[in-house]
């Protein structure tokens, strides 16, 4: 039983009510609608949360308003129907300044309630950022990984733990000022954290987008030893990878079959087939057990070969993505992907020749870019004929090298916050403005959707009526998108 300082019962975990971004997980922070064949992954950060507040003895709620299109009336009158004694919101640096209303109306329905933010953000920002009056209701942030967080924060409000003394999270002071304290270390025992409670999600929300059966994400490691100067993994997973044991990660695959009728998923890693033992071992282990499942993984082109994929087809893998992200090796060099174009060539080949499908990731508008790289890479990821793509476009976060880079070249004009990734960019770069950036995303896109060879290649591999209303709907998404929008 909790000691009484502050006196928690019941807390709500949100994604507050507005567009739909990917909260889920803080290095992608991806606009959904935006995108051209993003779906939306499950809110895994508060289901974890979730986990571990049970565990104290607390009841936890989720609710997940973008994806269920609820209205901030709806969010207000839940707040008066449960009367949450805290509020745990996870928010983007695209959407924070909106996101914080939650806060404020929060605050009005129950003035005692204590608000507790989570995001990249704050990984890295500068305390002046909350010296905005959108940040007056915010209580705590948590700045590294939530779930290895909030028991040490609970502790704390409940009076088991000084404020002052747990590491990770931001707070003010008596007299208003915020302090960071200092960061948490990574936690290496991922077994040790509780599977996320999806028996307070609607999984039925959170698909596979071409099939439209229910996907889950399974985390199956953090951290990434690669210095690609955009990515904000060192600052959110760390450099060294912390691995789940196999026969953890299986138990939760297991779980969600069982209990839950999930038979599709994500495995969630910075870079899935980084460990070529663990990748043959856990495949093994998934089909020792008989789980007759499908899923998905990220990888890198210079992490792959055919032995792996084997594995990965037997076990149910039916797409490996990977961040290609230019056709120009030059930029690829001052990107520190440590990949060339010819590695990226190879990668495809080796999972075409497996019977698996192919999503590739690009990226345009690092500071070096100009019309020949940005060029080169649209005819680059025409060329790979991946069966899904999609062209990020450059953000330099506070915490990465790409900000640093940015700042030293003044090509900072704005700050990062308020800006996404996918049609409203913080920066231009050396040659090119955010407009022609902008252009070369849409005209890219236009590239690779809709050539003869990709509609022609696309219809052959559907094979249900369903699968066909799938496709349709991220068709016209598309259209709408970089097309329509693009007049």
């Amino acid at each position: 039983m909790l000691n009484s300082h502050i006196k928690l019962k019941t807390v709500l975990l949100i994604n507050p009510p507005g567009p739909l971004y990917q909260r889920g997980e803080d290095r992608c922070q991806a606009n959904i609608e935006e995108s051209s064949a993003v779906s939306l992954r499950a809110p895994n950060d508060l289901a974890y949360m979730a986990a571990v507040l049970r565990q104290m003895g607390i009841a936890p709620l989720i609710a997940d308003y973008p994806a269920e299109k609820l209205s901030w009336d709806k969010y207000e009158h839940d707040l008066k129907k449960w009367s949450p004694d805290a509020l745990i919101m996870s928010v983007t640096t695209a959407t924070v300044l909106d996101d914080l209303y939650a806060f404020e109306l929060a605050k009005k329905v129950n003035p005692s309630i204590v608000t507790v933010a989570k995001g990249a953000l704050f990984f890295s920002s500068d305390l002046k950022l909350f010296l905005r009056p959108q940040f007056s209701s915010m209580d705590y942030a948590l700045a590294g990984e939530a779930e290895t967080i909030i028991h040490d924060l609970i502790s704390g409000l409940t009076g088991q733990t000084s404020i002052s003394a747990i590491a990770g999270i931001i707070w003010k002071n008596t007299d208003g000022h915020w302090i960071r304290n200092n960061q948490k270390e990574f936690d290496f025992d991922l077994d040790s954290i509780p599977f996320p409670a999806r028996d307070l999600l609607k999984n039925e929300l959170y698909i596979r987008p071409d099939t439209g059966a229910p996907q889950a994400t399974i985390q199956t490691s953090r951290g990434c030893p690669s210095k690609c100067i955009f990515c904000l993994t060192p600052a959110i997973s760390g450099q060294r990878v912390r691995q789940r044991s196999v026969q953890n990660i299986v138990d939760e695959i297991e779980e969600c079959v069982s209990k839950y009728a999930i038979r599709d998923f994500f495995f969630k890693a910075d870079t899935f087939t980084i460990n070529k033992k663990f990748v043959i071992e856990l495949c093994m282990e998934v089909l020792n057990r008989k789980l007759d499942i499908r899923w998905v993984a990220n990888s890198r082109v210079d992490t792959i070969d055919s032995e792996r994929l084997e594995w990965m087809k037997k076990a149910g893998c039916w797409l490996v993505a990977f961040g290609f992200e230019s056709g120009d090796d030059e930029i690829l060099r001052k990107m520190k992907k440590d990949a060339t174009a010819a590695d990226a060539v190879n990668a495809v080949r080796l999972v075409k020749e497996a019977g698996l499908r192919v999503y590739g990731f690009f990226m345009i508008g690092l500071p070096w870019d100009d019309h020949v790289s940005v060029e080169k890479t649209i005819r680059f990821a025409k060329e790979l004929d991946c069966d899904f793509s999609e062209i990020h476009i450059a953000t330099p976060y506070e915490g990465t090298e790409l900000h640093a880079i940015a700042k030293e070249s003044g090509l900072l004009d704005d700050e990062v916050i308020g800006h996404d990734y996918f049609h409203d960019p913080t920066m231009a770069t050396l040659f090119l403005s955010r407009e022609e950036i902008m252009d070369y995303r849409k005209k890219g896109l236009r590239h690779i959707y809709l050539s003869p060879k990709y509609v022609i290649k696309t219809f052959s591999n559907i094979h249900s009526v369903q699968e066909l209303r799938r496709y349709a709907s991220y068709g016209v998404r598309m259209v709408k998108n970089v097309v329509i929008q693009a007049r």
